[in-house]
């Protein structure tokens, strides 16, 4: 659901700028804002449901969702559209918060492979169809039809949730109860309110929110403005919250994010491959529908026909790739994937104005090769290079890695296309030309340039780490011994 939605706005964005008369920073914002409070909240939300109820936040966040996607087709204005849409996204992080637990600890280890190969086919199959629909709702019924279409979705997951069994350490997290439950019992026994603040960190949510918020908007701005003193002093509160998270949470007892997990150069590898990965395809997903229906005029429903290829390609690679990395291992496919993104990349590139269908679906099907074979031997070398203790948190990471690299990609895609050509170009109903055309091109090609690059350290961080799949590193070893 999550992903069928964020597919049907993102191929909607130039239909939605061009209605608005919204320049290209708004219509970023209008993309972004989702996932920068899913993104913010979505650790600190997970804490809170483990304490709680897993299933009655998952319940809440899908309400509240449903209510929000409503409110979205009644929006009169771009601006009011952005704020429903936050909104959303932080219902969405009640969901997100939660869902991957409830999937852990529903099934059993022997089962919990197929559930996780079946959930990537739905991230991949909600990304493919989301575009494609999305289209052709825009094309036929208006673009304010996108937000009315996603409403069957979320009654139905209530529906199922609420008809579906669920195993009571599905619903709450007893290993953060048996940790509260010290806290009551020491001599003389903590305050409610210091086990509260002790267990959920308060402190390492506000500063993460804090952190990431104030870095997109930093990066947003200067698509308009350029990194003028203002924005250049926005990027220095960042990395200042960024460090002052750094600190808190390596000082706190009960820290939303273990440091020490980061000793693990394997993990760190992976991971930040994982953000570069989002990265690319996100770029890709904010930049060729302007491509599309500015520049070679292709209707909005043939251009979510055309994105659609990435996704339904990483689809059915999904589940092969993650067979194959028992077989054969996770690096072999790392780098195949990481290959297949320089080649994507390098082939969008020389795209131009006259580019025929055939080398045009040649480099959309190389993207999605690059996505669907990472993602599931990624997701396994992260998951097993860490002890068990790690494990929650770093599911929790990856959600999170995600949702940063989802909002990156859409911030650098539009900083480079508007060091390129006027947002006024963009948010017209004309079809760019002469000139204009001239200069999305150049923007468009400074964007798979750098997501060639992208793709060149995604490769670099794949090699001669197949030593280190075995077995964790010994320092987390001795992290696990000491915890």
């Amino acid at each position: 659901m999550f992903n069928f939605y964020i597919g049907l706005v993102n191929v909607c964005l130039p239909t939605i700028t061009e209605f608005f008369g919204a320049s290209v920073m708004t219509a970023t914002w209008i993309s972004n804002i989702y996932l920068i409070c899913l993104t913010v909240s979505v650790i600190f939300l997970g804490r809170i449901a483990g304490m709680w109820s897993r299933k009655k936040f998952f319940m809440i966040g899908t309400i509240l969702w449903v209510t929000a996607s409503l409110a979205c087709y009644f929006a009169p204005s771009a601006e009011m559209l952005i704020v429903i849409r936050g909104i959303q996204g932080l219902a969405a992080g009640f969901m997100a918060a939660v869902y991957y637990a409830i999937l852990d600890k529903t099934f059993p280890p022997e089962k919990l492979g197929l559930a996780m190969g079946c959930l990537l086919v739905a991230l991949s199959g909600g990304y493919a169809i989301g575009p494609l629909v999305g289209g052709f709702i825009a094309a036929y019924l208006g673009w304010h039809t996108i937000f009315l279409a996603v409403i069957p979705f979320g009654i139905l997951s209530i529906c199922v949730y609420l008809l579906t069994a669920q195993k009571p350490e599905a619903d709450k997290d007893l290993e953060l109860i048996e940790r509260k439950k010290k806290y009551e019992n020491k001599d003389p026994p903590f305050s409610r309110g210091k086990i509260y603040s002790i267990l959920i960190d308060y402190k390492g949510a506000i500063l993460q929110a804090i952190f990431l918020f104030t870095l997109t908007y930093a990066l947003i701005l200067a698509q308009k403005m350029g990194f003028d003193i203002f924005d250049m002093v926005l990027m220095a509160v960042a990395l200042i919250f960024a460090a002052l998270f750094v600190w808190v949470e390596a000082k706190h007892e009960e820290p939303l994010f273990r440091m020490e997990v980061f000793r693990s150069i394997t993990f760190s590898a992976y991971i930040t491959g994982l953000l570069l990965n989002y990265i690319i395809l996100y770029m890709a997903f904010f930049t060729l529908p302007f491509y599309f229906q500015k520049v070679i005029g292709v209707p909005v429903n043939i251009s979510g026909i055309l994105i659609s290829i990435i996704m339904f390609t990483a689809m059915f690679l999904s589940i092969i790739a993650g067979g194959l990395a028992d077989k054969i291992g996770v690096k072999p496919l790392a780098i195949a994937a990481s290959i297949s993104c320089i080649v994507a990349t390098t082939i969008i590139y020389t795209f131009h104005t006259g580019t025929g269908l055939p080398l045009i679906i040649i480099g959309l099907i190389a993207l999605g090769f690059g996505y669907g074979l990472y993602q599931s031997p990624n997701n396994k070398m992260i998951i097993s290079v860490v002890p068990e203790i790690f494990k929650t948190q770093v599911s929790a990471m990856m959600t999170l890695t995600k949702n940063l690299g989802s909002v990156l990609g859409n911030c650098f895609a539009g900083l480079i296309l508007s060091s390129a050509i006027a947002q006024s170009a963009l948010s017209s109903n004309l079809t760019l030309v002469g000139t204009q055309a001239t200069e999305f091109m150049t923007g468009m090609e400074r964007v798979f340039l750098f997501g060639a690059l992208c793709s060149v350290i995604l490769l670099v961080s794949t090699l001669d780490l197949q030593k280190y799949f075995s077995q964790p590193d010994q320092t987390l070893i001795k992290t696990k011994e000491t915890s």
